[in-house]
């Protein structure tokens, strides 16, 4: 429980919280992604599995940083943890695995800015640090 409300305040506390937001889709994994304004130099993105249980919901959360922007293309980095909040409320493990994710969210039509085309890295580094998996996602992006 205890670290379920660090988490809470971690997000809360966070000034790019502000403005704009955009959602996104990997359909090769089925996550749903809600972001922050990602045109920002800083930014926060949250992910949910769609293909879960509720129970079991696997989550990530993350701050990134646009290292490169232009009017084309945002290269990004960032941090983050892979998370089941419902485990804090039944006193399981609720820190799964720690997150590092380089991508870049291309803008392929200057007509709409807004849709974005997503490639992604993801190395995903389990939480006891007796593991790891390189992931690559692909998805679509809005921005509203």
């Amino acid at each position: 429980m205890k670290n379920f409300l660090l988490i809470f305040v971690f997000v809360a506390s966070l000034k790019t919280v502000q403005g704009q937001v955009a959602l996104s889709y990997y359909p090769f994994e089925s996550v749903l992604g809600i972001s922050t304004n990602t045109e920002k130099a800083l930014w926060v993105d949250i992910r949910l599995d769609a293909n879960s249980f509720v129970g079991v919901l696997n989550s990530e959360l993350q701050v990134m940083w646009n290292w490169r922007r232009s009017d084309w293309v945002n290269y990004y980095s960032g941090l983050g943890i892979n998370f089941k909040p419902l485990y804090a409320v039944a006193d399981l493990a609720f820190l799964n695995a720690y997150v590092l994710s380089t991508g870049a969210r291309v803008k392929p039509w200057q007509a709409h800015p807004n849709f974005q085309v997503i490639f992604e890295l993801s190395p995903f580094f389990y939480e006891s640090w007796d593991g790891a998996i390189l992931r690559a996602k692909l998805g679509l992006a809005h921005n509203f």
